[in-house]
């Protein structure tokens, strides 16, 4: 989930913040947050997707040593891996575990996690310890992530879209005589070619447990001829989609959209054809990793532009290794629609005993000195400042967060070495104006109606959908199972989302 670059109204919310009156419960705990001799210690339990780095330890040791200096509050940081984040998460909300801090996003079970009241409301938090979180995050960003009216998560991002791009091996690429890619067929010449002559590198390997980083998915989100995109209504699938503008719930089993239809039908061809992964499924290693272990040639991320330490790792296994980025992201202005929400979030559990402090960390997370410290690591040893808003990096790994916890607009800094182009599909993505407004901004489902049948097709969907949308199963054979099974369900949650939709236009007239 890669970090995405700038340009929002940072101090947009100064003045209002700064009026704001104190409101809501402290449980005891000095709203101030000046030092820690006048707030109880607290050990804050924060859930967030991914792993450790390698330096986690040290860096950790270093948030600790200044959060017990600032707030006396410590982090107990777990880590889980996005195959497994959606059942953890759930296991540890339905079961009331002891947590005070966890990240949720549309695209896992945000919406439906708060409508069940497993979130505490975050206004009177923000207002009374929160001005760092609120004035980081401009006007839009608020207005838009909001759940049925209200503040369920902090938004976490720094763009208008999510940044995104293909990363390939460049060294390979020009050792096969290939020219840069630029369009989809160039690519898949690209993969052909490493099918062909590389033996021993998969050409391609996409997200077979991640709906997201589906193949299809993954092609879908650039075409603006379409321009269709999730209605979040289970996460990221395209089973229900919005297109165009008009303020429609498709219905693939419906529709068959063509060009949903032909892009499942290429990523059959793939996979057939050895290009895509045999193991996309089963696989359970991080596709970046096994790109810089010179096992893939291709793999699908969350960025415009390549880490500079994806290369160092792949030249300690390939010496002349080079990655480069394939961007099919359309730049041309209001070509592309947004509803400004963000993909991830960071949500206070209703359950914990310690909001008001969760909250002061937050906004203390939300200061220039701890992000930093957070998402680089500890300056001058694992990275320093250059200039006002870039950073180079000296050591490995960088942080213990960013993503997870607190990305936003006003704190983020560009690596030294981000090439002209990558400086230049950030910056697009990073101005409102660059976008046509989606016609669904500010609409949230509630699926309460039809949560029944959400976890049903859920269910359903996952016996189908990844294997469908990555070329494993024969369309031919396993659309029409899918559909025997998943259309009941499925048309159900589409007419109850309709009407929804319905219901939020009439109130924008």
């Amino acid at each position: 989930m890669a970090a995405l670059k700038r340009l929002f109204l940072a101090g947009a919310l100064l003045g209002l913040t700064s009026a704001l009156a104190a409101c809501g419960g402290n449980n005891g705990e000095d709203s101030s947050g000046a030092g820690s001799g006048s707030l109880p210690p607290v050990t804050l339990k924060l859930v967030v997707p991914g792993a450790k780095s390698a330096n986690f330890d040290e860096v950790m040791a270093e948030v600790n040593k200044r959060l017990k200096a600032d707030l006396n509050t410590q982090l107990d940081l777990t880590f889980i891996d996005f195959a497994d984040l959606n059942q953890k998460t759930n296991v540890m909300l339905a079961s009331g575990e002891n947590v005070d801090l966890i990240f949720d996003a549309p695209w896992l079970h945000l919406d439906s996690m708060a409508s069940q009241g497993f979130y505490e409301e975050l206004t009177d938090l923000l207002n009374q310890y929160g001005p760092n979180v609120l004035k980081t995050r401009p006007q839009q960003m608020w207005d838009a992530n909001k759940i049925d009216g209200k503040i369920y998560g902090v938004p976490l991002g720094s763009a208008y879209t999510q940044a995104r791009s293909v990363f390939i091996r460049k060294d390979l690429r020009e050792k096969l005589g290939l020219p840069p890619v630029r369009t989809y067929d160039d690519l898949e010449k690209y993969l052909y070619a490493v099918r062909d002559k590389e033996l021993g590198i998969t050409p391609l390997i996409a997200g077979g447990d991640d709906v997201t980083y589906s193949w299809v998915n993954w092609r879908i989100r650039d075409d603006t001829g379409v321009n269709i995109r999730p209605t979040n209504a289970f996460g990221a699938s395209l089973m229900l989609y919005y297109k165009g503008n008009d303020g429609k719930v498709y219905n693939l089993f419906d529709t068959k959209e063509p060009q949903i239809w032909n892009d499942i039908l290429d990523a059959r061809k793939l996979f057939t054809d050895k290009v895509m992964s045999q193991d996309v499924l089963t696989n359970k290693s991080s596709q970046s990793d096994m790109q810089l272990q010179n096992k893939v040639a291709a793999t699908p991320e969350m960025a415009f532009g390549i880490p500079q330490a994806f290369n160092d790792k792949l030249k300690q296994v390939v010496p002349d290794g080079e990655l480069e980025a394939v961007r099919l992201f359309d730049l041309t202005p209001g070509s592309n629609l947004s509803n400004y929400k963000m993909d991830n979030f960071i949500c206070i559990v209703k359950a914990s005993k310690h909001k008001d402090r969760a909250m002061m960390f937050l906004d203390w997370a939300n200061k220039q000195e701890n992000y930093d410290l957070l998402e680089h690591g500890i300056e001058g040893k694992n990275w320093k400042a250059v200039g006002d808003r870039q950073y180079d990096t000296l050591g490995n790994d960088g942080g213990v967060v960013s993503f997870q916890l607190m990305l936003n607009p006003a704190l983020e800094r560009d690596w030294v070495g981000t090439d002209e182009e990558t400086r230049k599909y950030n910056g697009f993505i990073a101005k409102a104006d660059n976008f046509s407004k989606d016609i669904m901004t500010g609409f949230t489902f509630d699926p309460t109606p039809v949560k029944n049948e959400v976890a049903q097709f859920s269910t359903i969907q996952a016996k189908y959908y990844n294997g469908l949308f990555n070329g494993a199963l024969d369309p031919d054979d396993y659309f029409s199972k899918f559909k025997a099974e998943g259309e009941a369900p499925l048309k159900k949650i589409q007419t109850e989302l309709q009407k929804q939709v319905d219901a939020f236009l009439a109130k924008q007239k």
